[in-house]
């Protein structure tokens, strides 16, 4: 079964790849390479391997476009933002790192984002 690599994977160095990556573009044969598509990292490159994937080319498309996301740790909840590049990951305190397209005011602080329910009071 075989797979062809959307981007560079790493790998125990071998006499093809002394420097342990495996180049996108590479065909993988694997029993296993199906999984690569589930993932996002490959396409099928052969039958056996379209039908073990078992997914529809959308779906494909989605593991693909949510791999870069799963990498870097984004939680689902912040996927849109990532996007937009509102944000590139995760600082050790939980806030966004910034990124090109971010605002000031994307992170609320947190205790601006609990409800207070004397805020809405007339008195």
């Amino acid at each position: 079964m075989k797979a062809t690599l959307l981007r560079d994977m790493t790998c125990r160095p071998t006499e093809a790849f002394p420097d342990g990556v495996k180049p996108a573009g590479t065909t993988v044969e694997d029993r296993r390479a199906w999984r690569l598509v589930q993932m996002g990292v490959a396409t099928p490159a052969d039958d056996e391997c379209r039908r073990k994937a078992g997914m529809s080319p959308e779906r494909m498309e989605a593991a693909q476009a949510a791999y870069p996301k799963v990498e870097a740790g984004i939680h689902p909840d912040d996927y849109a933002a990532y996007d937009r590049g509102e944000m590139l990951g995760y600082n050790p305190d939980g806030t966004w790192i910034p990124g090109p397209n971010a605002t000031e005011d994307l992170e609320l602080d947190e205790e601006d984002d609990e409800f207070d329910e004397d805020d809405d009071d007339p008195e």
